[in-house]
């Protein structure tokens, strides 16, 4: 069995791109700019270069990555317009199907959060076990300065960007139940 990384190291740079696209939230530019990077020796390296893109990108850019980001439980999320990564995400702790009083606190937190800080309120879903925990979560960061918030952002993305990553093509994996694993054959 080939393994997805080599996979991914053999690929044309239009299917690395494909391939790559799910694990950084609607926002191929970071792709884009990481995939020369190959070859990646494992997923650790894979994920390295897209996050080091990110934080080379500055500022503007990495506004423009938040902006991408779906609100937990949002427009997006009622609408049927999250990526597979983030509807899986968010399903796992329950946000798609919330108690009303569990689903007007999030709106509240939502609102308020993107009021302060411009953008969605971003966070790495795999780190949390439970609802009552991410609520925690998010009224504490509501508190954080502006440049705090914006660290702790980039630091949420960088981990959901690993935990695609290793599910995508770390050990175990299986690119080829990828959708843009059939431009490969």
């Amino acid at each position: 069995m080939t393994a997805a990384i080599d996979i991914l190291n053999a690929a044309s740079r239009d299917q690395a791109i494909a391939l790559m696209e799910p694990l950084v939230e609607c926002s191929p530019w970071v792709v884009d700019l990481a995939v020369d990077a190959r070859p990646f020796a494992d997923e650790g390296a894979l994920s390295a270069a897209l996050v080091a893109a990110i934080v080379a990108a500055g500022a503007g850019r990495q506004r423009a990555l938040f902006d991408a980001h779906p609100e937990l439980a949002g427009r997006e999320a009622a609408e049927g317009r999250m990526t597979e990564a983030s509807t899986g995400e968010q399903h796992r702790l329950g946000l798609l199907s919330l108690r009303t009083a569990d689903a007007r606190r999030l709106a509240d937190l939502n609102r308020r959060y993107r009021e302060r800080f411009g953008h969605p309120f971003i966070v790495a879903l795999h780190r949390f076990g439970d609802l009552p925990s991410l609520f925690e979560a998010f009224e504490r960061r509501l508190a954080a300065a502006p440049s705090e918030e914006h660290a702790a952002t980039l630091a949420e993305i960088a981990s959901v960007i690993r935990a695609r990553t290793a599910r995508a093509f770390g050990p175990g994996s299986d690119v080829q139940a990828h959708p843009a694993a059939a431009t490969l054959e």
